[in-house]
């Protein structure tokens, strides 16, 4: 009997030892995921961002090559240009500008409705521009206009925040760190110009 007392102990010493160590691995490797998680996430938030960045970058030099294109070459090169403005805005808006209105209270259909359809205006409104192939029409040069003064700020709206590279900043921008309001200054500058660019 006494034989057991003295084995008993040791073995269950070394069951909760063991029991203890698994713990630490298995949540450790709950942190570690997570933390893998969290870092893709903020990849895909700052690629939408830098999508961002194109798309008013897109639309300025796209309109800014309309204005100043003094031949068929130069227009084709400008119209290709303003070409990459839909596929930049669809990064941008599904990605980052969504996500930041969810984050201030939006539904998912309201945020994407508030982002889309802005752009979609700005498209329309571009989109027929140069496509006679003649000298610019006024309203087309009032349009232009507009549409690159509004390029101008969207990239102003966007310079307040520069988005990451480092896996820690990842992690912050997936939290929300700094760019939701950022984001939503871009939303209601696009709004504006869509109102200014299609009138």
């Amino acid at each position: 009997m006494s034989g057991k007392r003295k084995y008993t102990v040791p073995i269950m010493l070394a069951i909760i030892t063991m029991l203890t160590f698994l713990i630490v691995v298995l949540f450790s490797r709950v942190l570690l995921d997570g933390q893998s998680l969290k870092t893709e996430r903020g990849q895909r938030l700052a690629s939408s961002y830098n999508y961002c960045i194109l798309y008013a970058t897109v639309l300025k030099d796209g309109t800014a090559g309309l204005l100043d294109a003094d031949g068929e070459e130069a227009r084709m090169q400008a119209a290709k240009m303003l070409g990459k403005l839909d596929v930049s805005a669809g990064e941008c808006g599904t990605g980052v500008l969504v996500q930041s209105g969810t984050r201030t209270g939006q539904s998912k259909e309201e945020a994407l409705a508030a982002v889309s359809e802005p752009m979609q205006k700005i498209s329309e409104a571009l989109a027929p521009i140069g496509a006679s192939g003649g000298a610019l029409t006024e309203n087309e040069r009032a349009t232009l206009t507009a549409a690159a003064a509004s390029a101008d700020k969207l990239s102003g709206v966007l310079s307040a925040y520069t988005a990451p590279t480092g896996s820690d900043r990842f992690r912050q921008m997936e939290a929300g760190v700094d760019w939701v309001p950022v984001a939503q200054r871009f939303v209601q500058e696009l709004k504006e110009a869509a109102a200014a660019i299609g009138q």
